[in-house]
């Protein structure tokens, strides 16, 4: 396994910036010979070039019933490659340990907004107008097939904020926000003291998912059951290796939230 995502030794802090490629290529290696990880990847023409978008499966440890699929989306913001080698890291931690993973189907997309990644110019603005008004664009097309065709029970989306101290949630739910989000972001908390207070907001005009905005990279309005959505940032403030850390945490954290919320739930 490659030492650029370590498992049971300390956390090696990462280079910064890494490209995608060099991001992805341990996952591509551990799926050759995984039988619960997939990669796959995705050519698209946006604006009269190729590019790949990559793709990952991760079938955790099968518990009861049907798996909770979860849709993580990194790689939104220009220019940030700590969300990606978040989601790279959770993967290959779940591979090796499919317990963390329990009851859960993780299909992950490190590299959202491929453009953005490559160039500053092409923010994720730009991604989420196109969205909304270019419905022939090959990588829309291939982001609102993946949401009509898996039926995600969750959108988790790692995001990077330059000018904060502080990791920070935002959710559209009361209940997933108190049960799910805010001990995740707490725990954090604890894993790196500082003077910065972690975040819960709600969902409002800011974030992607609210309503009426355009460009909101969400399920259909159309689909039912509609599925929780969750925005994580990091602080742009924190060192690379405190962002990518602190994201890794908080997701496995909101994972087993949300595991151990609809399992109370299924028994009342």
């Amino acid at each position: 396994m490659n030492a650029l995502f370590p498992t049971q030794q300390p956390l090696r802090v990462l280079p910064a910036p890494i490209t995608v490629t060099e991001i992805i290529a341990p996952l591509r290696e551990a799926a050759e010979e995984s039988s619960s990880l997939l990669a796959r990847s995705h050519l698209v023409q946006v604006n009269g070039r190729e590019w790949s978008i990559p793709k990952f499966l991760l079938l955790g440890q099968r518990g009861g019933g049907l798996p909770i699929r979860i849709a993580l989306f990194a790689g939104l913001d220009t220019g940030s490659t700590d969300t990606a080698v978040a989601v790279a890291r959770l993967l290959l931690q779940c591979e090796l340990s499919p317990s963390l993973a329990r009851d859960y189907a993780l299909f992950a997309y490190p590299a959202v907004n491929v453009e953005g990644l490559e160039s500053q110019m092409k923010s994720l603005e730009l991604l989420e107008h196109r969205y909304s008004v270019s419905p022939e664009d090959e990588d829309v097309r291939f982001f609102e097939s993946e949401l009509k065709t898996w039926a995600f029970d969750g959108l988790l989306s790692l995001r990077s904020n330059p000018d904060a101290k502080a990791f920070c949630g935002v959710v559209a739910g009361e209940v997933i926000g108190n049960e799910v989000v805010r001990p995740a972001l707490e725990a954090v908390a604890h894993a790196f003291p500082s003077r910065a207070t972690p975040l819960l907001r709600s969902s409002d005009k800011h974030s992607r998912f609210a309503g009426g905005v355009l460009g909101e990279f969400i399920e259909a309005p159309s689909s039912r059951p509609r599925p929780f959505e969750i925005e994580i940032y990091a602080p742009g403030l924190l060192p690379f290796e405190q962002r990518v850390t602190g994201l890794f945490l908080i997701v496995q954290e909101i994972l087993r939230n949300y595991r151990r919320m609809i399992s109370h739930a299924a028994n009342l």
